[in-house]
C-alpha cells in the first residue's frame, strides 16, 4: 500500500472519531449560536454595521478554531500515548512519519470542516443583516474579500496545528503541549506590536526580524477590514507570497515534527 494511502486511512480514522465526540459537536453548536447572536446586537452599532458585524463573525470563527486546536487537537495527540493506542497503530506497516502526517491530516480536515461550516453560516448572516438594513448602514459586501479572509484564517490555524504537532513530539503530556502552544500563539500575536515600536534598523529590530522566521506575523493574512470594502484586492502578488510562505512554514514544521517523532522514545 502506498504511503499516502496509509496516511489517508489514519486521517480518516481521526476525522470520523472527531465527528463522534460530543465536545466537538457542542463547539460547533456554540459557535453557530454565537454567529446567530449577531442579529441581536446589530441595533447597538452606529452607521458602520457591516464592518462591526464582519469583525464579530470572524472573531467567532477564530475563537472557535482556537478552542478546537487547544482543547481537541492537543488532547487527540496525547490520547494515543496516554492510552497506549499508539503501539497498536505503529505495529501495522505504518512509519512514525506517516503517523504524524496522518494525525495532522485528520485534524486538519476537521478544522477545515469546522471553518467551512462557520464561514458559510457567517456569510449567510452578513447577507441577512445587509438585506434587513438600509443601504446607508451596510453599503457593500464583497464575496471575494470574504473568501480571501476565510482562507487567511484557515491558513493561520493550519500553521498553529502544525506547531502543536511539533510540540507534541518534543514534550510528553497534553497539558505541557497546551501551555507551549498558547505561549507560541501569544508570542506570534505580540511580536508584531513590539517590532513596530522599535527602530527597524537597530540591533533589536534586526533580531525581531529574524524571530519572524520562528514566530510568523499572521496579521499579514488578516483581510477582514476589506470584507465590507468595494476596493479591489491590492498588491495581489504580495498576498500570494504571504500564503506561499505560510504553506512553506507548515511543510517545514510538519517535516520537523516527523523527524523528531521518528527519534523519540515512546516508553
Amino acid at each position: 500500500m502506498p504511503a499516502w494511502h496509509r496516511i489517508a486511512a489514519l486521517g480518516r480514522i481521526i476525522f470520523l472519531d472527531g465527528l463522534r465526540r460530543h465536545a466537538l459537536v457542542g463547539l460547533v453548536l456554540l459557535s453557530l449560536a454565537a454567529e446567530a447572536s449577531g442579529f441581536l446586537f446589530m441595533d447597538f452599532f452606529g452607521r458602520d454595521v457591516g464592518r462591526a458585524s464582519s469583525d464579530f463573525l470572524f472573531s467567532v470563527m477564530w475563537s472557535g478554531g482556537l478552542l478546537f486546536l487547544f482543547f481537541h487537537a492537543v488532547q487527540v495527540i496525547s490520547w494515543d500515548e496516554e492510552r497506549k493506542v499508539i503501539y497498536t497503530i505503529l505495529s501495522r506497516p505504518l512509519s512514525r512519519a506517516e503517523y504524524v502526517l496522518g494525525v495532522f491530516t485528520g485534524l486538519l480536515a476537521l478544522l477545515i470542516g469546522l471553518q467551512l461550516l462557520l464561514g458559510a453560516a457567517g456569510y449567510a448572516t452578513l447577507l441577512l443583516i445587509k438585506h434587513s438594513l438600509a443601504t446607508i448602514y451596510f453599503q457593500h459586501l464583497s464575496l471575494a474579500h470574504y473568501l480571501l479572509t476565510w482562507a487567511g484564517l484557515a491558513a493561520m490555524q493550519a500553521a498553529l496545528l502544525a506547531v502543536i504537532m511539533l510540540f507534541s513530539g518534543m514534550v510528553r503530556g497534553g497539558f505541557p503541549v497546551l501551555l507551549l502552544s498558547v505561549a507560541y500563539y501569544g508570542i506570534c500575536s505580540g511580536l508584531p506590536v513590539v517590532r513596530d515600536s522599535i527602530d527597524a534598523h537597530s540591533a533589536a529590530g534586526y533580531l525581531l526580524q529574524i524571530l519572524t522566521a520562528l514566530f510568523p506575523d499572521f496579521s499579514r493574512l488578516d483581510f477582514k477590514d476589506m470584507v465590507v470594502s468595494s476596493l479591489p484586492v491590492t498588491n495581489g502578488m504580495q498576498v500570494w507570497i504571504n500564503f506561499g510562505l505560510v504553506l512553506l512554514y507548515i511543510g517545514i514544521v510538519t517535516g520537523l515534527a516527523s523527524r523528531i517523532y521518528a527519534r523519540r522514545d515512546l516508553q
